[in-house]
């Protein structure tokens, strides 16, 4: 592997793709969306390609305009893991909507099955609450939450040694009892008692992914995870933001290079330009036809926190009144600051606003090209040292074999990318150490 400072490349997999309208198209098989065989050869192409990590977004709301194939992150990647040998599996999980001893005992489980390949992606959750009989905590309280869960899972995740189940036949001792410790972890909203009932990890801590890019969220990731998600459709922006991240995990006591800034990358990618503007074309006149007050909806609540806008003209400019402080907002405030920034620059109407929310998933980088045009763009902003490398995933099924099988091979080409994994473990791969 070259020595030069290479990308770090997780493929999201996202049913027909993040487009909202991609199912329609005639190549989408959206009638087979919970069809395994579907994503297990996404999954094996992704393999041979040395592409870090899949991924898998969450959430427990429901839609109907979209086939999405939100399976359970767990149950998913685990049958991935059955028909892959290398490549990471990075799961999304609520801290407010679950429990530290489920979440540590499945992560664990899912990094033994894979043997060091797993990755938790944590998340606090903005909506879904109903569908667990409680109301959403606020924002910042997500957080405080959020610190105790990962501080209860981390606990649970040490309370065995590496070395602690010896299976001595001859004495009779299966496991050393000296080398498996009760946790009792006590804080504000968690008691755990532990230990956890199944070894260390191979990892020791699978890779812990965090989304978001508020202040809470910036402060949590520089003290936790190994990588960044993160939405920067700006190019000037993800370059500030990079460098006030690493310094946010340097002054966290952190080797900056330790955690990775990985921008999400939704793309309409095809072999030729011609064919990507022709598919973005088609992608946009879907949208003209579909049901107008269910995408204002979904921006509404997934980039602009909850803020009702249906009595506002979708051709002109949200009006600078309707715009809440970024403080008062409870949901996905990240997302909410970025589209509020666009709508105090004036340049965009509401239509645009939503237009771009569903089809970038929430207001991620959403460029349409060629190959060699989206290689172009990867590079310009991996070398000027805006990330780390990107979460892509295509807005439109066939996307998933351009990347794959052309996209990277050309930034194999360009000394850009791996041509080999480092190594056996996601850590490793990622990082370079364990």
């Amino acid at each position: 592997m070259s020595d030069k400072r290479q990308l770090v490349l997780v493929l999201q997999i996202l049913g027909m793709g993040t487009n909202y309208q991609s199912w329609r198209l005639p190549d989408s098989p959206a009638e087979r969306v919970l069809d395994l065989d579907v994503y297990t050869d996404i999954a094996r192409a992704a393999e041979a390609a040395k592409i870090h990590s899949l991924f898998l977004s969450d959430g427990v709301g429901t839609s109907l305009e979209r086939p999405m194939g939100l399976f359970e992150p767990v149950t998913f990647l685990s049958a991935l893991a059955a028909v892959t040998r290398r490549i990471g599996l990075v799961v999304t999980s609520s801290t407010t909507f679950n429990e530290p001893y489920n979440l540590a005992r499945q992560m664990a489980s899912l990094d033994h099955l894979s043997k060091g390949r797993a990755g938790w992606n944590i998340v606090t959750s903005s909506a879904g609450e109903r569908n667990f009989g409680i109301e959403l905590p606020p924002h910042d309280e997500r957080y405080e939450r959020a610190e105790e869960f990962v501080a209860a899972v981390k606990a649970l995740w040490d309370s065995w040694d590496a070395d602690a189940r010896i299976v001595d036949r001859e004495n009779g001792v299966y496991v050393d009892p000296a080398k498996v410790r009760r946790t009792d972890f006590v804080s504000e909203h968690h008691s755990v008692e532990g230990p956890l009932n199944i070894d260390r990890a191979p990892q020791g801590y699978p890779f812990l992914f965090q989304a978001g890019s508020s202040t809470k969220g910036v402060d949590f990731g520089a003290r936790h995870a190994d990588a960044i998600f993160t939405s920067q459709p700006d190019r000037y922006e993800a370059l500030e933001f990079y460098k006030y991240m690493k310094g946010r995990v340097a002054d966290a006591g952190r080797n900056p290079d330790d955690l990775k800034i990985l921008p999400g990358l939704y793309t309409v990618i095809e072999r030729t330009e011609e064919q990507a503007r022709d598919t973005a074309g088609r992608l946009a006149e879907f949208a003209t036809t579909a049901d107008w007050d269910a995408q204002r909806k979904n921006f509404e609540n997934t980039g602009f926190g909850g803020v009702d806008l249906s009595d506002l003209d979708p051709d002109k400019p949200i009006p600078l009144d309707r715009l809440p402080e970024i403080e008062e907002v409870q949901g996905r405030r990240s997302r909410y600051e970025m589209y509020r920034r666009w709508v105090l620059n004036g340049d965009k109407t509401l239509r645009e606003l939503v237009d771009h929310n569903n089809r970038a998933a929430s207001g991620h980088w959403d460029p349409v090209g060629s190959v060699e045009q989206i290689a172009d763009q990867i590079q310009e902003r991996f070398e000027e040292g805006s990330a780390d490398g990107f979460v892509i995933s295509p807005q439109h099924f066939g996307g998933y074999r351009v990347i794959t099988d052309h996209l990277v091979p050309e930034l194999q080409r360009r000394g850009l990318f791996q041509t080999e994994y480092a190594g056996d473990t996601l850590r490793f791969n990622v990082l370079g150490h364990h």
